[in-house]
């Protein structure tokens, strides 16, 4: 699974909205004519190196553009959010979900966050467990084996989702990254949980056939015969 860098007002790189690359971007400060003379306007147009497609940023910052600070802004254009892909193998009952919070992730941080809690909800019951109550699919992984990095994984969506929907301590929308963490939270899950099995077990049966013979008589139980001793 390839690293995600969110993307961020004049960030020299990130990982690109249309792409999906972690690549170079290049900035355009968009001027403006008012009484013959140009004048720098709030807004930037961000090119991708990789595929060349532009963005559309709006500068919030409420400064001199001269001042040598820290600049913020927000994506106007495309208004799909910039947040990570699914995972190629995310169960089909779960991708509906997460498509439909990449694409209200900027617009609506905690309709995202409420959505992403219920993807969460459906990959349990895809890795065995019942979806009625998301802690306790996580307590019945937890007796079967998951470890405690996924287990964190886990709980990180579980209760960021829940504070979506009820008042808390974690706070949306003044904290949106909170919301890309939870896409990649379940992406992690996906890849530790589905994808690495799998590739384990195609590259086993892979083997010569005498050798997969030799491991299941070496695994085989063995027979206890009674020869007249202990």
């Amino acid at each position: 699974m390839s690293k995600y860098v969110a993307p961020t007002i004049e960030a020299k790189a990130f990982t690109c909205m249309f792409c999906s690359v972690l690549t170079t971007m290049t900035w355009f400060p968009l001027s403006f004519l008012k009484n013959q003379r140009y004048g720098r306007s709030e807004f930037q147009l961000c090119y991708c190196d990789h595929c060349g497609q532009h963005s559309l940023w709006l500068n919030t910052t409420e400064i001199d553009f001269d001042d040598e600070v820290p600049v913020t802004g927000r994506l106007i254009l495309p208004a799909t959010a910039a947040a990570p892909v699914a995972h190629v193998d995310l169960p089909e009952d779960c991708k509906g979900d997460f498509e439909e919070a990449r694409e209200i992730s900027s617009r609506s941080p905690r309709g995202a966050a409420a959505l992403l809690r219920l993807c969460l909800q459906k990959l349990c019951i895809a890795l065995g467990g019942k979806g009625k109550k998301v802690d306790d699919d996580i307590g019945m992984l937890v007796r079967n084996g998951l470890t405690p990095k996924i287990q964190k994984a886990f709980d990180v969506v579980r209760i960021t989702g829940n504070h979506a929907v009820h008042p808390g301590e974690i706070s949306l929308e003044e904290n949106p990254d909170h919301v890309t963490v939870m896409f990649e939270m379940i992406n992690l899950i996906v890849e530790e949980l589905i994808t690495r099995p799998k590739q384990i077990e195609d590259r086993f049966n892979s083997l010569p056939t005498g050798a997969l013979e030799a491991i299941s008589r070496r695994d085989a139980p063995k027979l206890l015969t009674s020869d007249g001793g202990d």
